[in-house]
């Protein structure tokens, strides 16, 4: 081996043990198996309410409101719903015999409107005399 006098002397290495199975056993340091834990959580070993309570409890109270909102629009239109079909009640109720009269008369005066305009069209912008369609 070459020496020098910057490198110092390498210390014997020590004799390295049996890496076996077997040798692990022979030295003791092989740990006995604990028995395991039967209720062992997170949850358990905090102080005070745990991180999955929090949550939980925020979520339902988002849930919460979510559910009181859509039972408000809900119960809304349900009313408006109730209201619409009172109001279609009444109006059939009250169009028997007056609403009869009166869409005739509407019907009539749609009619004579309609007439009217096409006369005063050929009146007035096709130049014809009133001779030609009395």
């Amino acid at each position: 081996m070459d020496l020098s006098m910057f490198r110092p002397e390498l210390a014997e290495t020590p004799e390295l043990p049996a890496a076996g199975l077997s040798g692990i056993r022979q030295q003791n340091q092989l740990v006995t198996r604990k028995p395991p834990i039967q209720e062992a959580s997170a949850d358990a070993l905090t102080f005070g309410e745990s991180a999955r309570a929090l949550a939980a409890a925020e979520y339902a109270d988002k849930m919460r409101a979510a559910y009181g909102t859509s039972r408000q629009y809900d119960r809304r239109n349900k009313a408006v719903a109730k209201a619409r079909a009172r109001q279609n009640d009444r109006q059939l109720k009250n169009s028997d015999s007056r609403g009869v009269r009166s869409r005739r008369k509407l019907q009539g005066i749609t009619n004579r409107r309609t007439d009217s305009a096409i006369l005063r069209n050929a009146r007035d912008v096709l130049g014809m005399g009133t001779d030609l369609y009395r």
